[in-house]
């Protein structure tokens, strides 16, 4: 019966939409917009952009002028010592008098004076702002191979008129002091080492080829008069008898 049904009530269609014709006329733009800027118009450099670069432009030119400041040093020469370019000329540095050598906390303690002539004009030139200039005095003991104590230290800028040093029967400022009671019957050899402080460049350590030498006393000296080394207190070989 179903097909039946079909064929006497068919379902009609629905209606297709009408179709619409493309419109030819294209919108004008309003005439209330404005025309296009050209580019001659626009603002394309203002105060803040000229003025950035500017300040990067300068820093530009900082850095370039401070590199090459940096790699000068060896076009310089010799700066007034052929043997050691651009390095002090130290003549001398040895001890003069010992003041004393005593035991103090269960370290040594070493107090003395010392000679020294060195001319640190060679080391300076446009590129050092000044240098740190120290005495150091190295030893060898049983428990540590090498020992470097500073004694004596000063500043030498740029703009001081001298940059000389000559010291005679000078007190150093830091006692020589070792970790133990071993100072006795020691070599010590005195170096004279600078610190470069440059303006640009990087900061640098070095020491003079000119050394002093000396060995000190086997027995403690203390305002003048040598006095002996405190004997070790030996243990006994026998023990006392108990009491029953």
């Amino acid at each position: 019966l179903t097909p039946l049904l079909r064929y006497l009530h068919p379902c009609k269609a629905a209606p297709a939409p009408p179709l619409v014709k493309p419109s030819t006329n294209l919108a004008k733009p309003p005439s209330s917009l404005p025309p296009p800027s050209t580019p001659s118009q626009t603002k394309m450099h203002t105060v803040w952009i000229r003025l950035n670069a500017v300040v990067f432009f300068s820093l530009s030119v900082l850095l370039t002028l401070s590199l090459l400041c940096s790699f000068s040093p060896p076009f310089l020469g010799d700066n007034g010592n052929p043997d050691r370019p651009l390095h002090p000329i130290v003549s001398h540095v040895h001890m003069n008098t010992l003041r004393s050598l005593r035991a103090h906390g269960g370290v040594d303690r070493a107090l003395f004076s010392v000679d020294l002539k060195a001319d640190f004009n060679p080391a300076f030139h446009w590129n050092v702002k000044q240098l740190f200039v120290f005495v150091v005095a190295e030893f060898e003991t049983e428990k540590n191979p090498i020992n470097q104590v500073v004694l004596w230290d000063k500043i030498i800028e740029a703009t001081d008129s001298v940059k000389t040093i000559d010291v005679k029967d000078s007190v150093i400022k830091y006692s020589l002091i070792s970790q133990r009671s071993d100072l006795r019957n020691v070599d010590v050899t005195l170096k004279v080492c600078y610190d470069t402080m440059p303006i640009t460049s990087v900061m640098s350590m070095d020491c003079s080829e000119q050394v002093g030498r000396f060995t000190l006393p086997g027995d403690y000296v203390s305002g003048g008069e040598k006095k002996k080394a405190p004997k070790k207190k030996r243990k006994l070989a026998e023990e006392k008898p108990r009491m029953t």
